[in-house]
């Protein structure tokens, strides 16, 4: 077993929504600076729905968990995205407030804060494909009605330039009649420096069964360019 790691914070946005990652070893009063951070952060920005990303920790003790709890509380709405089961436990057993939700994937996360992380600019929208005759919507059509305008989770699989596949968990955080724009919260999703280049490249987009949508639906799509935003990048994707 690797040695942990110290505690590391990251901050950054998934759509409309304030990310903070952290990583590491997370110990007892070691976690003072991190969770006043996180604190000035909320404050500062008067954040009213977080998400505390726990995907790269290594280990936590009691004091740590409560501390993070603790933080978590000012905004109206806090989500806590823990796909690992043993540090999922943890939170399990404890008591939370009801205004803090323990998600283990994408899905949940979606599901929870899907109408908070929409991006409305209509800069994040993708036009139909006009090549195409007769664009289809599979089934996306009705996502344009103001009363659905959510996040949804999205499986991607992109064909790299060597031939191979890479799969993906996404979050869509603009929806349209042409394509989505897709964000990570995943911290394994691939990094810019092995996409870039990959433009008008086939991905094939995989909507799980949610909220909005029943049952499974698989869209054939290519990408149409990047987005570098301050600390990620974003994916346009075009239904075709």
């Amino acid at each position: 077993m690797k040695p942990a790691e110290t505690v590391q914070l990251g901050v950054r946005k998934l759509g409309s929504v304030q990310v903070f990652d952290l990583g590491g070893a997370l110990m007892g009063e070691q976690m003072d600076p991190v969770t006043q951070k996180i604190d000035e952060v909320i404050q500062r920005k008067r954040l009213r729905r977080v998400i505390l990303n726990l995907q790269k920790v290594e280990s936590i003790d009691e004091v740590a968990l409560r501390k993070i709890i603790a933080c978590l509380i000012r905004p109206q709405r806090s989500l806590i995205f823990a796909p690992d089961g043993t540090c999922r436990d943890l939170f399990q057993t404890t008591h939370l407030p009801h205004s803090i939700k323990l998600c283990k994937n994408e899905e949940e996360v979606a599901e929870a804060f899907g109408s908070f992380l929409f991006l409305k600019d209509k800069v994040f929208q993708v036009p139909v494909d006009e090549t195409q005759p007769a664009p289809k919507d599979y089934g996306l059509e009705r996502r344009r009605s103001t009363r659905i305008r959510v996040a949804i989770p999205a499986h991607l699989t992109f064909h790299m330039k060597d031939g191979s596949e890479l799969a993906a968990k996404a979050i869509a955080t603009n929806v349209s009649q042409g394509g989505l724009f897709a964000e990570f919260l995943d911290l394994n999703a691939p990094a810019y420096s092995k996409m870039e280049g990959l433009e008008q490249s086939e991905v094939k987009i995989v909507i799980p069964p949610n909220d909005t949508f029943k049952e499974e639906i698989a869209i054939p799509a290519k990408i149409v360019r990047f987005e570098l935003l301050k600390k990620q990048y974003g994916i346009a994707i075009q239904f075709v």
